[in-house]
């Protein structure tokens, strides 16, 4: 870099960004810090609060695409393996490694702002609100969370500390009453966050609530998502509550056309036919215990689709077991696959255990259908590229996600559990053709009209670009930068 870039990038106002150990917070994440470095002047440095050490392959990968976008990335170091018991639920790791690292948060910051003009301070939803206010305050910053979820969840989080008062000694799970947001199909109890569904006493509640607690002293909250996907953040907002509340997406991970052309898998989709692939992920954290890895492998072949899978070693505990890349990625073996399936499916489906590009995968004209998690990255990602889903949720607010994809949006089936949450490879099957043989032409024409939307919210003059402009904006003139 020469020295004159070097000085411009010293003198402009500067972003810090502080995510927790979440790649699904991570990626957009990143998008965001992109998006602030090349479309609105300003200077980003993102600090990734690590809960395990050494980092996934999965962040390793994210990592090498940033390439030369402007971000300053920073790993923090993870609290010490011992700090917390193994059973520790993820949203208690999350928080505990993002307090873990406020010391070190402040320090960069007080560097930072001894350097050149600090503009703000943003914290993801994963992150610990309330300590980072602190530190924002002492540097005379304004404090924004990010929520990388949809608005349905922000405002279901919005409404906890309420809920939590209205329901004193009943369980979540246990109230026979639904949830009723504004604009939104009712929440019903199997349905929410799995944090709020854990025991009042349990360390995972109070975290959870805890999060909800701090969005409400922010100087304001962007969430991932666009008006036109979800009308109620434009129509509703939540009683009482003065935080401005900014729908700035969809922004998911942007990679260099071209960088994930020599992957095996987009080779093997450019020998298929036209959405004819379906194409199964459960992100970089789910996992199914090994009797559903089998049912979902039996599923597959009794759909007789063309299939991609992006398969990770069951995990019989929980749903969540490669949350922090943690899960033996050094294992290779597919031996948890039912006995002759590879050699049966071999023409028709690839069975990958690895990283893969997702966005170029459901961006590629073979892809016919998503079997997905409903993570919000991979909803936004699917509807970006009108790709029709099957709805498997498995943790999170991946259930709530679900709900509103198929009712509210129209662009997923929700797979049917049977008793004891368990799914029958004939339901497997069922729901991949209903998507791809029966309801999926209605879908399609959903999502392609949603997918021009996304398109629109982020264009020069699209709703979600001019909502970051103002909001840059109003961050250079504080920090007495040009606007």
């Amino acid at each position: 870099m020469a020295m004159g870039e070097v000085q411009e990038r010293a003198a402009r106002p500067r972003v810090l960004l502080v995510c927790s150990p979440c790649m699904g917070h991570l990626i957009p994440l990143v998008e965001l810090s992109r998006r602030l470095v090349s479309d609105h002047g300003l200077a980003a440095t993102l600090l990734f609060a690590a809960a395990t050490s050494p980092p996934s392959s999965e962040y390793l990968s994210l990592v090498a695409s940033i390439g030369a976008g402007g971000i300053d990335l920073v790993t923090l170091p993870a609290p010490p393996p011992d700090s917390l018991p193994s059973s520790a639920s993820v949203i208690v790791r999350a928080a505990h490694a993002v307090a873990s690292s406020v010391p070190r948060v402040r320090e960069l910051a007080r560097s930072l702002a001894a350097a050149g003009p600090l503009a703000a301070l943003v914290v993801d939803m994963g992150g610990v609100v309330a300590a980072a206010r602190g530190v924002a305050a002492e540097l005379g910053v304004p404090c924004y969370a990010f929520f990388t979820s949809p608005w349905m969840t922000l405002s279901l989080f919005l409404r906890v500390p309420e809920l939590d008062t209205a329901r004193s000694g009943v369980e979540h799970r246990d109230a026979t009453e639904p949830i009723c947001l504004p604009g939104y199909a009712p929440i019903h109890a199997h349905e929410l966050p799995r944090s709020m569904l854990a025991d009042r006493s349990s360390e995972s509640y109070a975290a959870f609530l805890s999060m909800a607690e701090g969005l409400r002293g922010v100087d304001g909250i962007l969430v991932n998502t666009f008006r036109e996907l979800e009308p109620a953040v434009g129509d509703h907002g939540v009683e009482g509550l003065e935080v401005p509340v900014h729908p700035v997406g969809p922004l998911v991970l942007t990679r260099p056309v071209g960088l994930d052309r020599d992957h095996e898998c987009l080779r093997w989709l450019d020998r298929q036919p036209r959405r004819s692939v379906v194409y199964v992920s459960f992100g970089s954290g789910g996992t199914l215990t090994w009797q559903q890895t089998t049912e979902l492998a039996l599923g597959l072949e009794l759909s007789r689709q063309r299939f991609v899978w992006v398969v990770k070693r069951p995990h019989q505990d929980t749903a969540s077991g490669s949350f922090f890349g943690t899960a033996r990625e050094e294992e290779t073996s597919m031996d948890f696959l039912p006995e002759g399936f590879i050699e049966r499916t071999t023409g028709i489906g690839l069975v990958i255990q690895a990283w893969v590009p997702q966005s170029a995968i459901l961006a590629h004209t073979s892809v016919g259908c998503f079997v997905t998690h409903c993570g919000w990255n991979s909803a936004l990602e699917s509807i970006m590229n009108a790709v029709p889903m099957v709805a498997w949720p498995l943790y999170a607010e991946q259930h709530m996600n679900a709900s509103m994809l198929e009712v509210q949006v129209g662009v997923a089936t929700r797979i049917k559990v049977g008793p004891d949450r368990f799914i029958s490879k004939e339901e497997v099957a069922s729901a991949i053709n209903r998507v791809m043989e029966g309801e999926g032409e209605r879908m399609v024409k959903r999502a392609s009209e949603l997918q021009d939307k996304s398109a629109r919210a982020l264009s020069k003059v699209g709703c979600s670009t001019q909502a970051l402009d103002h909001i840059a904006g109003t961050w250079k003139y504080l920090a007495g930068g040009n606007i």
